[in-house]
């Protein structure tokens, strides 16, 4: 049952976070942009590290969802086993919210970063730091989907409460990011 949709999502950011540093690598060669060297060097290292850190939340997310499975699967018979089954499926559970959620945070980062790139990097890479926002911003939503499905399972109002406006709040800023971004990279194209 595992990769699921968080590790997708975290698959496809690290992409984004991969095609943001291809670009910063390649104005940074510019000569004729030179005035962008240290911004593409800062953007360039970022974009690594949230591309190392996307894929490692790939395989996180995995892990996190086989804990929930393994957690459900407790036997649950006597009170002492009723009472482990449901701690061990609350910290399985919390962790299968944290994780996604971590995704569309570093998704989010990377839909900056591109934004930062298409005004500011190589304009024969427009269209490489464009896909890079496509892709963050659905690594943002499958993050936010992932965490949302798993809130069923916390019977923590303020944290459930906490959790879905900060989805919500991650997925209204992505999306306005995205129609901005998306608008100037088509912009860049069909000049």
């Amino acid at each position: 049952p595992a990769p699921g949709g968080g590790s997708v999502a975290a698959l496809v950011g690290s992409l984004g976070a991969a095609l943001s540093s291809m670009v910063a690598a390649l104005t940074h060669e510019k000569k004729e942009m030179m005035d962008s060297k240290q911004l593409m060097d800062d953007i360039g290292e970022e974009a690594q590290q949230l591309k190392y850190d996307l894929a490692i939340l790939v395989e996180e997310d995995t892990i996190a969802f086989k804990k929930i499975i393994k957690a459900q699967k407790l036997p649950g018979n006597t009170e002492q086993e009723k009472r482990i089954k449901e701690d061990a499926l609350k910290e399985a559970t919390v962790n299968a919210i944290k994780i996604p959620l971590e995704t569309a945070k570093k998704c989010f980062r990377v839909l900056e970063l591109s934004e930062l790139l298409i005004k500011n990097g190589n304009p024969n890479s427009v269209s490489d730091a464009g896909v890079a926002a496509e892709v963050s911003l659905a690594g943002i939503r499958g993050g936010c989907m992932n965490a949302l499905i798993n809130l069923s399972g916390v019977n923590d109002t303020s944290f459930t409460l906490r959790i879905k406006n900060e989805v919500d709040d991650l997925i209204s800023r992505g999306k306005s990011l995205h129609k901005n971004i998306f608008e100037k990279t088509l912009s860049f194209i069909d000049n």
